[in-house]
């Protein structure tokens, strides 16, 4: 867990750091859109490329982006293996009992290839967007719904500080799992049923604190009479300029184009 980065946000001067929080959400929406609309391999492949190129303009070293990529490759294998048991179609070879079919290869690779493109996007939307454009920008977005009723201003603080919570949250339950070693845990016991329990050591300190923290920050909030209505004076307001719309158009090119050239077969 320590190495998903999931949540942390990077400070940068790239382009896409510089890029409106509408840009990026909109366009990670178009993304994910496409690919769930479309299990195709060439529009799932060039989703991919385009969240590479994305992640290497935002100058974000690629390798620690790609450390949470093995967890997805282990449940990736985890979901071949189910595909190719329980999916039936052409056979392409025998495994004993087993047949393994063209029809499970195809959606295993192609559930691997939407995790991917999943972590991969929420991965340079959060490590280039701070908590606080995040906010803003699901604000603009969904600054519509008030006339429904919707407490936009509350949902968006929500998010914002969720997202900033989860790399805390994860650096904590790593320092409590070294504390509990040092005190001789059982992590590697062979015995499922004891690393069970052992885990509730680290579970239980780490709601406890997940707690503290939340009412912290709530009264720090309150003492600076936060209310959760319409900010009206932001301190830097959002600009959607030439380049989030050159941006935004690309993105939903590449995004829509596909799905007419390219038809799934969900």
């Amino acid at each position: 867990m320590r190495k998903l980065k999931l949540g942390g946000y990077i400070p940068g001067t790239s382009l896409i750091h510089q890029l409106d929080p509408r840009t990026k959400l909109l366009g990670g929406l178009a993304v994910i859109i496409a690919i769930l609309v479309n299990d195709s391999w060439p529009v799932l492949l060039l989703n991919t490329l385009l969240i590479f190129a994305v992640i290497y303009l935002a100058k974000i070293n690629m390798k620690s982006v790609l450390q949470g990529v093995k967890w997805l490759l282990i449940l990736s294998i985890l979901t071949l293996v189910f595909q190719c048991l329980f999916t039936k179609g052409d056979p392409l070879f025998n495994l004993g009992p087993v047949v393994v079919s063209k029809q499970g290869i195809y959606r295993g690779g192609t559930f691997f290839l939407r995790l991917l493109i999943l972590y991969l996007s929420s991965s340079a939307l959060t490590m280039t967007t701070s908590p606080m454009k995040m906010a803003g920008g699901l604000e603009a977005l969904f600054a519509p719904l008030r006339y429904l009723g919707v407490p936009v201003n509350q949902f968006a603080m929500l998010l914002s500080i969720s997202l900033r919570f989860v790399p805390t949250l994860i650096e904590e339950a790593e320092t409590i799992t070294r504390a509990q070693k040092s005190r001789g845990a059982p992590f590697t016991s062979p015995k499922k049923i004891v690393r069970l329990k052992t885990s509730l050591s680290v579970l239980i300190p780490l709601i406890v604190g997940s707690l503290q923290r939340a009412t912290d920050l709530a009264t720090a909030m309150e003492s600076r009479c936060y209310t959760g209505g319409p900010n009206y004076s932001r301190v830097k307001n959002l600009h959607f300029g030439r380049k989030d719309q050159l941006a935004l158009g690309i993105i939903v090119v590449i995004c829509i184009l596909p799905l007419v050239y390219f038809p799934g077969r969900i």
